[in-house]
């Protein structure tokens, strides 16, 4: 069973007190970030994390399944004046990009909204650069008072054994007050 987070409460990803407990600076600087780097940004939303992103790197693509947060968020680039952003609509079980194309690979609080997460994450590898990175942060399999039900989260040994069966290996893993955060890399095949 999928969740997939309802665009008429987009306003909700947007709300003050998040970067309290999800802040895009504190978690994009778990990973060095490069000025030339491309990025991916699977499961943008509304561009919480994309718009930070894209202050940070060469280029940014923001993907989602969901052509009315892609909507949203083309909106608030072109105020931003923002152009380092291509958004890219997913049908869920395949990236848009070609492969080995991404440096950096982020993914906030979507892993668990994937129907064929195994599928995702093997498509999550191929279009990351062979030294490349991914970096997932997701809901802890707890009752948080917030977020998904806890039915579809994925534990972060679940997803751990996901990413390893996948041909990723661990550079971090950490708690954080709601979620859990994984920095992958590819392992030689």
């Amino acid at each position: 069973k999928i969740h997939l987070f309802d665009p008429k409460r987009a306003p909700d990803l947007e709300i003050e007190d998040r970067k309290t407990w999800q802040d895009p600076e504190r978690i994009l600087a778990v990973t060095e970030i490069r000025a030339l780097f491309v990025a991916a940004d699977l499961g943008c939303g509304t561009g919480f994390f994309t718009i930070p992103l894209s202050q940070k790197v060469k280029k940014v693509y923001g993907i989602d399944v969901q052509k009315e947060m892609l909507d949203l968020l083309s909106e608030k680039l072109q105020k931003l004046k923002i152009k380092n952003v291509e958004l890219r609509l997913s049908t869920g079980d395949k990236i848009p990009l070609e492969e080995e194309s991404v440096d950096l690979l982020l993914s906030v609080n979507a892993l668990h909204e994937f129907a064929d997460k195994q599928r995702m994450v093997r498509e999550m590898r191929r279009v990351l650069k062979q030294v490349g990175k991914a970096v997932i942060v997701d809901f802890r399999k707890k009752n948080t008072g917030f977020g998904p039900p806890v039915s579809v989260r994925l534990s972060k040994k679940r997803a751990i054994d996901l990413f390893e069966d996948a041909g990723f290996a661990v550079l971090k893993s950490r708690e954080l007050a709601y979620h859990y955060l994984l920095v992958l890399f590819k392992k030689n095949p």
